[in-house]
């Protein structure tokens, strides 16, 4: 949880030498404007950079705007 973002996934693996966070499988990213749904988000904690990827070229990230 932060701020009004909620991340949920089945699995999290955490790298205190890499500085990132590993949220993985069903993951859905939920907040009072959209909900997403992908296979792995990325969290970079030193440079706060975000990244969202399925695992499946042919797959894409789902994103539904609530509003």
């Amino acid at each position: 949880r932060y701020l009004d973002n909620i991340i949920k996934g089945k699995y999290l693996d955490f790298s205190w030498d890499k500085n990132l966070m590993i949220i993985s499988k069903n993951v859905t990213l939920d907040n009072s404007q959209s909900l997403l749904k992908a296979d792995v988000i990325e969290v970079d904690i030193k440079k706060k950079d975000i990244k969202i990827f399925m695992h499946e070229e042919n797959k894409k990230v789902n994103i539904k705007s609530l509003n």
